[in-house]
């Protein structure tokens, strides 16, 4: 997102370079091209978020699932994949689909990083980066049926530019999220997005959003990917209020060292242009 003028950055890394004398476009958080009519440009202005129906084919998806439950299934054991779950680290766990409800950081998985590269989602990602595009974190996420501790619950949390994907074919109950960073009211009212499979999202990089509790007996699988422009850049965050995050990703990416090199090196991938700055 481009900087706010006269206002300090808000997270980690900015968008593209900007210049203050220049005016500011009818549409600022998307670009001109043909993919995205008006009223879809209008429609994210106003909203912070884009859904297309049917963005992602059933071919695909059912290859991504397939995948998934052979990783759950110890079938496959991708380096680097992180499996994440409730109980996953209990003694004498029988991993399963049943039992793992993400996996991420698939990078030496050929089927599920495919998904990054798919020209119909690059497509709409450009609309919102440009050109140059970067892909970032990945997660195949599998809400589990809630077992009445309301752990199937998602945080709302802020990210780069997301592009989320339904696996399932029946209706996923509501997506919420909503407006704001600084004096947010969590009471606010919060929008409900209803997905079917193969629909895709675009969440806006300030829109914090997050997911309600799985209230069906089946799963309700959707993959992600992160996006950026390779223009965005970084800044020092130390005595500023996102210093923070500093500390909480040295502490999730710290193995005895390892896997912050790891992160450091792996984490961005061009998928379409060229690297400029990240």
């Amino acid at each position: 997102m481009p900087e706010e003028k006269g206002k300090d950055p808000p997270g980690g890394f900015v968008g593209r370079s900007s210049t203050l004398d220049v005016e500011e476009p009818e549409w600022p958080y998307t670009l001109d091209n043909n993919v995205l009519t008006t009223e879809q440009r209008q429609f994210y202005e106003d909203n912070g978020y884009l859904l297309v129906k049917k963005l992602t084919s059933d071919e695909d998806i059912e290859h991504f699932r397939k995948e998934f439950v052979r990783i759950c299934n110890k079938e496959g054991n991708p380096l680097g994949v992180l499996i994440m779950g409730d109980k996953i680290c209990k003694p004498n766990l029988i991993r399963s689909e049943k039992t793992v409800n993400k996996v991420r950081d698939f990078w030496e998985d050929e089927e599920l990083f495919r998904y990054r590269t798919l020209t119909e989602v690059l497509k709409y990602v450009e609309c919102f980066t440009g050109p140059n595009i970067i892909a970032m974190q990945m997660m195949l996420m599998n809400k589990l049926p809630d077992s009445g501790t309301q752990s199937s619950r998602e945080r709302e949390m802020q990210k780069l530019l997301v592009c989320l994907a339904a696996m399932d074919p029946r209706t996923i109950p509501p997506i919420k999220f909503f407006h704001g960073l600084l004096d947010c009211d969590e009471k606010s009212p919060r929008v409900h997005l209803v997905m079917e499979k193969g629909d895709t999202v675009f969440f806006h990089p300030l829109l914090i959003h997050g997911s309600g509790i799985n209230e069906t007996s089946g799963f309700r699988k959707s993959i992600s990917c992160h996006f950026a422009s390779s223009e965005c850049y970084y800044i020092d965050i130390k005595n500023t209020t996102q210093k923070h995050l500093e500390k909480e990703v040295i502490r999730i990416w710290t193995y005895g060292g390892f896997q912050v090199f790891l992160c450091l090196i792996f984490w961005w991938f061009v998928m379409q242009g060229k690297r400029i700055n990240l």
